[in-house]
């Protein structure tokens, strides 16, 4: 089903909640800047994701192809209600009904882009447990209609601070795999151990 019918709404709620802000420790920054593993075929950009300079509250690591060179993903902490609705990150979404029983598939979260609303169900359950969807996603600066398919996952560290990533897996006009879900899954697990080491005593 198509979002248009909801996105006023959904607008709406966005603004209402842009004020709210948690403080990101020098901790929490170091869950996505440093000691990261990645695969072989990723390199960190060394340009800054602009959502790092826009306030202290938000930080992201931005992965490019090592080999082209081409942004493959975001990996990012925050503790801005404002950037989580502008990555498209939902609790809630109207009619609840036409998007799937939350109880039963294990709906945590709803990813929302401007042509559909996507259910995020669980993407790795230890260390930690987040929430992930596949969702139609377009690079070219036009953005007129969705040329790929993007991965974003979210998980919330605590009251008013999360995890987000987005990732380019594939271009579907040129029939092009980007980045794997295996190598996602296994940022994640790395990181939700240092998120699991730290909170032990």
């Amino acid at each position: 089903m198509r979002t248009s019918t909801y996105y006023l709404l959904l607008l709406g709620i966005s603004l209402m909640n842009s004020g709210k802000t948690a403080t990101l420790t020098p901790d929490d920054l170091t869950l996505v800047k440093k000691d990261l593993k990645i695969p072989k075929t990723w390199i960190i950009s060394k340009k800054p994701s602009p959502w790092n300079t826009r306030s202290a509250d938000t930080y992201c690591t931005v992965f490019l192809s090592k080999e082209r060179k081409e942004w493959l993903g975001n990996f990012c902490i925050s503790s801005s209600e404002e950037a989580r609705f502008d990555m498209g990150v939902w609790d809630e979404v109207p009619d609840e009904e036409h998007w799937g029983d939350r109880s039963k598939e294990e709906i945590g979260y709803w990813s929302v882009t401007p042509m559909f609303i996507y259910p995020m169900t669980p993407f790795i359950l230890d260390p930690i447990k987040n929430y992930a969807a596949e969702v139609d996603c377009s690079l070219d600066e036009r953005g007129n209609r969705p040329t790929s398919t993007c991965h974003t996952a979210y998980y919330q560290l605590r009251e008013g601070v999360f995890l987000h990533s987005v990732f380019h897996i594939s271009d579907d006009v040129k029939r092009q795999r980007k980045a794997y879900v295996s190598d996602i899954r296994n940022l994640w697990i790395h990181v939700g151990k240092k998120i699991s080491k730290r909170s032990k005593p």
